[in-house]
């Protein structure tokens, strides 16, 4: 069965919410469900309306057959929903603290009508502490204020349906990469890291123990990145020796799943684990 939606002359579309975030190229945050509360679920129901999803947007769709044009069903209407977040690692790329146990409460501001938040993007203005575990959001938007949709016996649905976005930032990090060697080898004379996009050359590292006990040898991108799908860095581990002047290690991207906050540096790295020989 398609999951593409079909338009026909039968329905016609009154609402509109779609959800981005920078982290992806396409800015389009897919991977999500909209779950109406049991009130907003029983007008769906009583009011014989539709509720699909395609992409990173939701609609909500009007039979254009039923009674709602009934002065019965004037007035606004309030439609609230429960934003299921179906990554796991959401909160690693979002701009957002990085603590479970909360919940986003969007929905619509003086500022933007469209915009279920302040600002341009979702900041800790909307959060509210949430008794279960995990993270959850709860979408409130209202329509109808004008009898656009429903209660208005002259005329059906007028205009275009009202829409509502909600757009997330991506969280700032450094990459911080960890070599390390399988045997007793440890010297690490004469390595660099070179970017070959920008032709940088970087020579600085460091020692440090892990938590497993394991020492590496550790160095930090110095600029901080906005966490995303693609990055403009060609890095490669090279080493400046006349026995081993071939030593060419490409050194891929950091994945949101090794991210880790420092507090002394008050700092979140993507950790990347590098054996070198």
């Amino acid at each position: 069965m398609s999951n593409r939606i079909q338009y026909t002359n039968d329905f016609s579309k009154i609402v509109e919410i779609s959800f981005y975030h920078e982290y992806f190229a396409n800015t389009n945050l897919n991977n999500i469900d909209l779950i109406p509360d049991s009130e907003t679920a029983e007008l769906i129901n009583n009011y014989n309306l539709i509720l699909r999803k395609k992409d990173n947007s939701f609609f909500i769709f009007k039979n254009n057959s039923s009674n709602v044009n009934s002065q019965v069903f004037s007035g606004a209407v309030v439609l609230k929903f429960i934003l299921k977040f179906n990554d796991l690692l959401f909160l690693n790329f979002t701009d957002m603290p990085f603590k479970y146990n909360q919940k986003f409460i969007l929905k619509t501001s003086e500022s933007d009508k469209s915009r279920l938040h302040p600002l341009t993007h979702t900041d800790e203005s909307i959060l509210e502490p949430y008794s279960e575990n995990g993270i959850v959001g709860n979408v409130i938007v209202e329509v109808n204020q004008n009898n656009e949709f429903f209660g208005n016996e002259e005329e059906s649905t007028k205009g275009g349906p009202q829409k509502f976005y909600a757009r997330f930032n991506t969280r700032m990090v450094k990459f911080r990469y960890n070599f390390y060697f399988s045997g007793k080898e440890n010297d690490f004379t004469n390595y660099f890291v070179f970017d070959e996009n920008s032709n940088n050359r970087f020579t600085e590292f460091f020692v440090r123990k892990l938590e497993n006990g394991m020492t590496v040898q550790s160095f930090v991108l110095p600029e901080q990145l906005k966490m995303n799908e693609n990055y403009s860095h060609k890095l490669y581990l090279k080493q400046e020796n006349e026995f081993s002047k071939s030593f060419n290690k490409f050194l891929p991207h950091p994945t949101p799943n090794n991210l880790k906050y420092d507090l002394e540096e008050n700092t979140f790295f993507l950790e990347s684990f590098i054996k070198v020989k």
